[in-house]
C-alpha cells in the first residue's frame, strides 16, 4: 500500500473535495507527507451504558454513551479547554473528510500531544466516509494540559487501495459523536 504525496492529495482536495474547511497553512505550506487537522469540539461524557453486542443471526447492537458539547471552535474566537490529569473526551475535527473509494485515510496524533501527556485514540476511516473525524482524548500526565480549539492535534495521510473496497456504511457516516439509544449495526 502506497501513500498518497501532498501534490496529489492537493489535487484531489480541489478536484473532489477531499478535505473541506483545511486551514490556509495546509493548503499553502504543509510539510511531510500529511496534512494536520484542527480540534473542532470537545465532548463530554455525562452518561454511560454503552454495549457493543456480538453480530448472529442478525448484526448485533450497540449503543455508545451520552454526550454533552463543551465547546465549539469558532473561526477568529480564541477559546481553551484544561484537560486535567485522568480526564476523557470525544474530540472532533474542524475540517471534513471525503474518503474516495480508492483511499484509506488514517491519523496519526500529533507528537506535541504525546509530549504534553496528552493520549488520542483513533482508528482508520474506511473509504465512503464522509464528515468529521470523532477521537478520545485524554491526558496521562500528573499536570492539567491546555488547548486551543483550532490548534493542530493530528496528522492525516492517505494510503492508496489497491483491490476492491466496500463503502463504509457505519452509524457514525457523517460524524455523529455517539449513538445515543441502541441500534442494530448495518
Amino acid at each position: 500500500m502506497s501513500v498518497l504525496g501532498i501534490n496529489e492529495i492537493r489535487k484531489r482536495i480541489k478536484k473532489y473535495g477531499l478535505i473541506k474547511d483545511l486551514a490556509e497553512r495546509e493548503l499553502k505550506n504543509p510539510e511531510g507527507v500529511g496534512l494536520d487537522l484542527r480540534l473542532g469540539s470537545v465532548h463530554k461524557i455525562v452518561k454511560g451504558g454503552a454495549f457493543i453486542e456480538v453480530d448472529g443471526q442478525k448484526l448485533g447492537k450497540r449503543k455508545g454513551v451520552e454526550t454533552k458539547p463543551v465547546v465549539q471552535f469558532a473561526e477568529g474566537k480564541v477559546q481553551e479547554i484544561t484537560i486535567k490529569p485522568g480526564e476523557y473526551f470525544l474530540i472532533q475535527t474542524v475540517e471534513e473528510i471525503n474518503a474516495p473509494f480508492d483511499l484509506m485515510p488514517q491519523v496519526h496524533m500529533r507528537t506535541s500531544l504525546f509530549r504534553a501527556g496528552l493520549l488520542l485514540l483513533n482508528s482508520k476511516t474506511d473509504p465512503g466516509y464522509s464528515g468529521v473525524l470523532t477521537m478520545g482524548l485524554t491526558n496521562l500526565s500528573p499536570f492539567p494540559v491546555k488547548l486551543q480549539l483550532g490548534a493542530r492535534i493530528c496528522n492525516i495521510i492517505f494510503h492508496k487501495i489497491v483491490g476492491k473496497t466496500t463503502k463504509y456504511r457505519g452509524q457514525h457516516q457523517g460524524g455523529r459523536v455517539s449513538p445515543k439509544i441502541a441500534e442494530r449495526q448495518v
